[in-house]
């Protein structure tokens, strides 16, 4: 929660609940673009502040009372953990069938069609509890084509030229994939019979001397 002091009176605001987050969302979006094209920049600060406070009226405002403002609810409202599946490009290139206001009803479909639930319970969800799920939701679907991918293409391609399923950029190693140490053990410390290498034949040619 964090107090914002504003025409003439001070309003104690909170992160709200998940519908209401993606239309300051929304707002947010619309106000970068007004930045980016230099287009009444005024006017969507105005609109994205006064929908956030439920406040009427603020036009005639200082112009530094609103910015303040504005400042703060964005803070209030950032996420607070640092999502991968956030991590990546977006085009911004809208659909024939979008329209405005439809990213709650984006993320009202994505909920109530993997677990059940209702508008109603979807929309009170916690900001962060909605994007830590639509993640987990993202890596299942993400599996399950990796695995049919396995399945249904495998079988008809050679293991030489086969080749997994492309993850999305944010599921993949930050850098370059972990490597196996290689370790060293005392002779007396090496299991008894013949010893395989993980990279080795069943059938080995010779035997495998301790390090």
């Amino acid at each position: 929660m964090v107090k914002i002091k504003i025409n003439g009176g001070e309003v104690e605001y909170t992160r709200p609940h998940l519908k209401q987050w993606l239309v300051l969302q929304d707002l947010q979006v619309e106000f970068v673009k007004a930045v980016e094209h230099r287009n009444d920049v005024a006017k969507h600060i105005v609109f994205y502040v006064s929908t956030a406070l439920n406040l009427t009226d603020i036009d005639n405002l200082p112009w530094y009372e609103i910015a303040i403002a504005y400042l703060s609810i964005v803070q209030e409202n950032a996420l607070r953990y640092e999502f991968p599946f956030l991590n990546t490009k977006i085009k911004d290139k809208k659909e024939i069938w979008d329209y405005n206001g439809r990213t709650w009803y984006v993320w009202g479909h994505l909920f109530a069609k993997e677990y059940g639930w209702r508008l109603e319970d979807i929309e009170k969800l916690d900001v962060d509890d909605a994007f830590a799920l639509a993640q987990e939701i993202a890596v299942e679907e993400q599996l399950d084509k990796e695995w049919e991918w396995i399945t249904v293409v495998g079988p008809h391609v050679s293991s030489d030229t086969f080749k997994p399923l492309e993850r999305p950029m944010w599921m993949k190693y930050s850098k370059d994939q972990p490597v196996i140490p290689k370790l060293k053990i005392r002779k007396d410390f090496m299991p008894s019979g013949v010893i395989y290498r993980w990279n080795q034949d069943i059938e080995p040619s010779g035997s495998i001397e301790p390090v």
